[in-house]
């Protein structure tokens, strides 16, 4: 995993989101189009969102290996791979930095 450990992790102004038992549903307002994510992947954008001033990779780590017993290491690179995923389909930023993607969904 090759990442920048200050990195910070912001949602996207552009997106909004909802939850339920069952995850959560983002909606890109610009693009008009809707995520819909599971518990675990909930549980991830919950925390980015809840940082409006942006979270590093240690945090979200932090915060998941409160909730979930697998190797932090294993956390750690899950977490990244799916932050990345976002990213790259334009839900968060890392460092204020927008990516445009053509991708059309990531599924969490």
């Amino acid at each position: 995993m090759k990442s920048d450990p200050n990195a910070m992790w912001l949602v996207s102004p552009d997106v909004r989101s909802t939850y339920s038992e069952d995850g959560a549903v983002l909606l890109d307002i610009r693009k008009g189009l809707c995520y819909s994510l599971n518990p675990v992947a909930a549980r991830v954008w919950s925390t980015v969102e809840a940082s409006p001033s942006g979270v590093d990779l240690r945090g979200l780590v932090d915060v998941m290996e409160t909730h979930y017993t697998i190797s932090r290491d294993q956390l750690e690179r899950d977490v990244y791979v799916y932050l990345s995923k976002l990213e790259n389909i334009g839900l968060v930023q890392r460092n204020g930095l927008f990516h445009e993607s053509k991708a059309a969904g990531a599924r969490g």
